[in-house]
C-alpha cells in the first residue's frame, strides 16, 4: 500500500507526465493515458467512459501536448520560390511543402491527445460532446513543419448559440485554468471565439486556437440555422462560426491531393513576403483554400492538372481580385453579400470571406511581381487551361 501510494505521490508531482487525473479521489490520482484514466472510473467508480484508440509513434514522449518539429530538409530545391524553374517545382511542393508520414503521425498523436484531455478532464459545466480537428490540419492542408491547430469543442451542456455566447466569459476563465494548470500548455491569451494555447518542446513553439462551440448541426436544419442567423445583428453571427466548421472541414477535405499542394503552394507564396510586424491583415489560410478550390471547379475540377498553370492562373485571379466573385451552392443557394467582389464561405451565406483580408492591392502587386519575374514563367508560351 505504501508503495501504491509513493507512486501516486510522484504522478500528482509530475503533471506534466502524468496529465489525467480523476475528479472524483481524494488525494487526487493522475494517469499517464486515457486508457488508463478510463480503467480507473470503471473499476473504482463504475463508470465507463469510451476512448478513442490512437497508434502513438514509437518513442513519442507523453506529456499533455508535445510537438516534435519536423527534420530540417537539405534538399538541393530549397531555393526561393521565384527562382524555381518548372521542372523543380513539383519536387519542390513534395519535398519541402507536404509533410511527411512520420510527421502528420506526431502532430496527429499531439493533437489527439490534448482532444483526449479536454474530453477526459474538463469539469462538467465545460465537458465537451466531441471535439473536432479544424484548420489546415483537419483539412489536410497543413504545410509542412507548420504544426498550428484549430480545434472545435462541442460543449455537451449548452444547446444554443446566444447561451454560449452570454456564457464564453466563464467558459473561457474555466479552460484556461484547467488547460494551464493540468493541460501541459501556456495559455497565450483569448480572442473573442477561442482559448489560445502554445507549447514549448525542443525549442519550438507550437500554438493552438480551442474553440468553444455547440453541436447546432446536429440539432436544426441548415435552414432552420441560417433563418436564424438572418435574425441576428452583423456582429453576433461570428459566433456561429466554429459550430459550422465541420462543413467547412468537409467542403476542403475532399478536394484532391494536387489540389491540396496547390493549397499549400498558395500559402508558401503568401508566407513568402508576411512581415512579422507589420498591421496587413494577410489572407488567412481558408480564404486562400476557398479561392484555389474555386479557380479549380472553374477550370472543370481536372483531377490531374499541371501544377504550373494551375498556381499561374490562382495568382492571375489574386492579381485581378476586383472582378473575384465565388460561391459554392452546396449548402444554400442564396447568399447575403452585396460587395463587389467576393468569396463566400461554403458554410456560411453571410461571411465574404474576403473581408478579412485587409491588403488586397499589396497582395495583388505581389502576384503581378511575381508573374512578371519568377522563373516559373519565364519563357513559357502556353499558359491556358490547367492541363
Amino acid at each position: 500500500m505504501t508503495n501504491r501510494r509513493h507512486c501516486f505521490d510522484y504522478r500528482r508531482r509530475h503533471p506534466e507526465l502524468f496529465p489525467f487525473y480523476c475528479e472524483s479521489c481524494v488525494p487526487q490520482r493522475r494517469f499517464k493515458l486515457p486508457p488508463h484514466k478510463a480503467q480507473h472510473d470503471k473499476d473504482k467508480h463504475g463508470i465507463t467512459t469510451p476512448i478513442l484508440s490512437h497508434n502513438y509513434p514509437q518513442g513519442a514522449t507523453f506529456s499533455a501536448l508535445t510537438l516534435h518539429p519536423p527534420p530540417r530538409s537539405v534538399s538541393a530545391t530549397s531555393s526561393p520560390l521565384s527562382a524555381l524553374s518548372a521542372r523543380e517545382l513539383n519536387t519542390f511542393v513534395q519535398t519541402e511543402l507536404e509533410p511527411d508520414t512520420e510527421y502528420n503521425k506526431s502532430c496527429n498523436a499531439v493533437v489527439d491527445r490534448l482532444c483526449q484531455f479536454m474530453q477526459n478532464n474538463f469539469p462538467d459545466v465545460i465537458r465537451p460532446s466531441e471535439v473536432r480537428k479544424a484548420g489546415s490540419l483537419g483539412k489536410g492542408t497543413a504545410v509542412k513543419g507548420k504544426s498550428d491547430a484549430d480545434l472545435v469543442v462541442f460543449l455537451a451542456n449548452f444547446h444554443t448559440i446566444s447561451d454560449l455566447r452570454v456564457n464564453l466569459p466563464s467558459i473561457f476563465a474555466r479552460m484556461k485554468r484547467y488547460l494551464g494548470e493540468y493541460g501541459g500548455c501556456d495559455v497565450t491569451g483569448t480572442t473573442p471565439h477561442a482559448v489560445q494555447v502554445s507549447v514549448h518542446c525542443h525549442g519550438h513553439s507550437h500554438d493552438a486556437d480551442i474553440l468553444p462551440s455547440v453541436n447546432i448541426l446536429k440539432t436544426k436544419t441548415l435552414h432552420e440555422i441560417y433563418k436564424e442567423m438572418d435574425s441576428e445583428p452583423h456582429s453576433r453571427r461570428k459566433f456561429y462560426s466554429a459550430a459550422l466548421a465541420p462543413l467547412q472541414i468537409e467542403f476542403v477535405s475532399h478536394v484532391p491531393p494536387k489540389v491540396k499542394n496547390l493549397i499549400r503552394l498558395m500559402k508558401f507564396w503568401k508566407n513568402s513576403f508576411k512581415g512579422k510586424k507589420s498591421k496587413k491583415q494577410l489572407p488567412p489560410s481558408y480564404l486562400l483554400e476557398l479561392i484555389v478550390i474555386g479557380e479549380w471547379n472553374r477550370a472543370k475540377s481536372p483531377e490531374n492538372f499541371d501544377l504550373q498553370k494551375g498556381f499561374y492562373h490562382v495568382l492571375t485571379a489574386i492579381r485581378n481580385y476586383k472582378e473575384m466573385g465565388l460561391v459554392s451552392t452546396q449548402n444554400y443557394t442564396s447568399h447575403h453579400c452585396h460587395d463587389a467582389y467576393y468569396v463566400m464561405d461554403p458554410a456560411n451565406p453571410f461571411n465574404n470571406v474576403m473581408s478579412d483580408c485587409n491588403c488586397w492591392e499589396h497582395v495583388a502587386e505581389k502576384a503581378r511581381h511575381f508573374l512578371k519575374t519568377a522563373q516559373l514563367y519565364k519563357d513559357s508560351p502556353n499558359l491556358d487551361g490547367w492541363l
